[in-house]
């Protein structure tokens, strides 16, 4: 098996070299890498270019910051082999990752996505921390999404195969068939409402409803930069804070039926208050998402009719992937 990949740079250029040297040491797997900039105004395009001649790599410069979610979907309209890898541009793979993860997901045929074990990264070089930044994608009856592990000490839960909810999108195998299948019209396969931010969590939800089940392999290592840290909160970052406001509520609208509201109340609706508490008074520059939301509202509410008119899962059988303790599943091949 062969696997493309697409890189979304925007200022990325101090860890970009890293990434591709990365990638250059999984050996023949890597078939095609798309890098997409996003009108970067430090060195990254030198970078990446630099890079022309040890990876089968093509550059696609854009005049204008399209966001990651345009980005990805114009890599991914270039690539053709069976599975796909979205990998941040701050995210090194460690040697021999590719072959672990695809070795693991061989006969899978109910596997629509895999993600190895993150671990933290310090310095340009992206060197391993201690510290794990994702062991999976969970998800809360409170409407959130959380990496697993994120921030904490590597522990023996966190070394042990398992079925999680979804692949954070910084390093995550995709198989094109799965993509295909949850695409809109156009194929489009990473919301481009979202622009950035939750886009990885509405696909991975997508993903579930159509019965694709998401492998976590930590066989397979990578090392994550992650200037934004959850753990350290986002305090100064009005821009990426709107964002998160917005796709908050675009998340739900486009996967979350009336099962899923009923299953999950109060925890959605106690974390609604707070969201609409903090942009009333600590986060006010967050208030102009609801206008967005409102502008978008009848287009997320004819997707959310078309997924849920698509979903080949009950939001029902879904709902225990929300509370814990059944946030993951033990590994069981699936065939």
């Amino acid at each position: 098996m062969s696997v493309g990949v697409f890189v979304v740079t925007h200022n990325h250029g101090a860890t970009l070299a890293a990434t591709l040297e990365g990638l250059s040491q999984q050996g023949q797997l890597v078939a095609r890498v798309v890098l997409v900039d996003n009108n970067s105004s430090d060195e990254s395009l030198a970078v990446a270019r630099s890079f022309e001649g040890k990876l089968p790599l093509s550059v696609l410069p854009l005049p204008e910051n399209t966001g990651f979610s345009r980005a990805a979907n114009l890599a991914l309209a270039q690539l053709e082999t069976p599975w796909v890898l979205s990998l941040n541009p701050d995210c090194r793979l460690l040697p021999g990752f590719l072959s672990e993860l695809l070795a693991a997901v061989q006969g899978q045929r109910q596997v629509g996505s895999a993600c190895g074990l993150l671990l933290r990264g310090e310095g340009p070089n992206l060197l391993p921390t201690d510290r794990v930044d994702s062991a999976g994608m969970v998800v809360s009856a409170f409407g959130r999404h959380h990496d697993r592990g994120a921030g904490k000490r590597l522990r023996q839960a966190w070394t042990q195969p398992a079925w999680v909810f979804g692949a954070t999108g910084a390093c995550a195998l995709y198989r094109r068939e799965a993509l295909q299948d949850v695409a809109y019209p156009g194929g489009e396969v990473f919301d481009e409402g979202f622009f950035a931010y939750r886009e990885d969590a509405d696909l991975a939800w997508r993903l579930q409803r159509r019965g694709w089940r998401c492998l976590f392999w930590p066989a397979a290592r990578a090392v994550h930069g992650r200037g934004l840290k959850p753990e350290e909160g986002r305090a100064g970052q009005a821009a990426i804070n709107l964002h998160s406001v917005k796709n908050r509520f675009l998340l739900r609208l486009a996967n979350a039926d009336w099962r899923w509201h009923v299953g999950c109340f109060p925890f959605w609706l106690f974390r609604d208050l707070l969201v609409i508490a903090a942009c009333l008074t600590v986060e006010r520059s967050s208030l102009a998402a609801f206008g967005l939301v409102r502008r978008l509202w009848p287009q997320y509410r004819k997707r959310g009719r078309e997924n849920a008119a698509r979903a080949r899962v009950s939001s029902w059988r879904l709902l225990p992937w929300f509370y814990p303790p059944w946030q993951t599943r033990r590994f069981k091949p699936c065939g």
